[in-house]
């Protein structure tokens, strides 16, 4: 979600109020814990909550919010859990959200730091997308598609013969992997008994990552199921443990 949609609930509201919101956007969406107030600031213009050229003292009115913020750092400013929940109350965020928006600074902090093909961050983009407007199945199929793009790039970087003998070892009629576009005929549950038969996993981070795809299965099949946000919370955690907690 843009912040320029975030904001448009209380657009107009106290500057002392935008300010705020802008904190708890900084770290809930963008992973920023502690922000300068030149990210608020660019926030805020860049979404023309405020017109730019506009002179505003953001340190005088940031601490006038008292204890809604802290400022641990000289000229670096952090939302407050009474901030958090002063925010929640006037944009009628629900609770419920909570892990929601945990599991979405989890996700945004690994795109930043830990995925540098463009191509599998945009999956996971479009899973925090999807996560933050609840389309909860969809967010999984998204996930999912990056995470597997992942292990098929560790997979190909492996000794070609080896990599062709284990898939072989799991579906004797598999093709050979010659480059990456060949897995796309090659079932992720393969994939997955290859990545332990190499060693790039143990035993459990294989089954693990085979509950996720099961959960991966029964959002993309039409049927009733629709997990609910602490499921979708373990998903984001398993996935995370196993591939990037290294």
């Amino acid at each position: 979600m843009l912040f320029i949609e975030f904001i448009a609930p209380i657009k107009g509201s106290a500057r002392r109020e935008e300010c705020l919101c802008a904190l708890y956007y900084l770290k809930h969406n963008l992973g920023s814990e502690i922000s300068k107030v030149s990210q608020i600031k660019n926030l805020l213009e860049q979404s023309r909550v405020v017109k730019k050229g506009i002179k505003i003292n953001y340190a005088r009115v940031l601490d006038s919010l008292n204890e809604l913020v802290d400022s641990p750092v000289i000229g670096m400013w952090q939302i407050t859990p009474s901030g958090e929940k002063y925010v929640r109350s006037i944009m009628k965020i629900p609770e419920s959200n909570l892990e929601s928006e945990n599991d979405t600074t989890t996700l945004v902090e690994i795109i930043q730091s830990k995925i540098k093909d463009s191509l599998i961050a945009d999956y996971f983009k479009e899973g925090v997308d999807c996560l933050e407007i609840g389309r909860l199945r969809a967010c999984v199929i998204f996930l999912w598609t990056g995470s597997i793009s992942i292990i098929r790039t560790r997979l190909i970087s492996q000794n070609q013969n080896k990599l062709n003998v284990a898939i072989k070892k799991h579906d004797f009629k598999a093709r050979d992997i010659k480059n990456i576009d060949d897995f796309a005929y090659i079932k992720d549950s393969t994939l997955l008994l290859v990545l332990k038969e190499l060693n790039l996993c143990d035993k459990s981070q294989k089954e693990i990552l085979e509950e996720c795809l099961n959960l991966r299965n029964k959002c993309g099949h039409p049927a009733k199921y629709s997990p609910g946000p602490k499921r979708i919370s373990a998903f984001i955690e398993d996935l995370v443990s196993v591939l990037f907690d290294k």
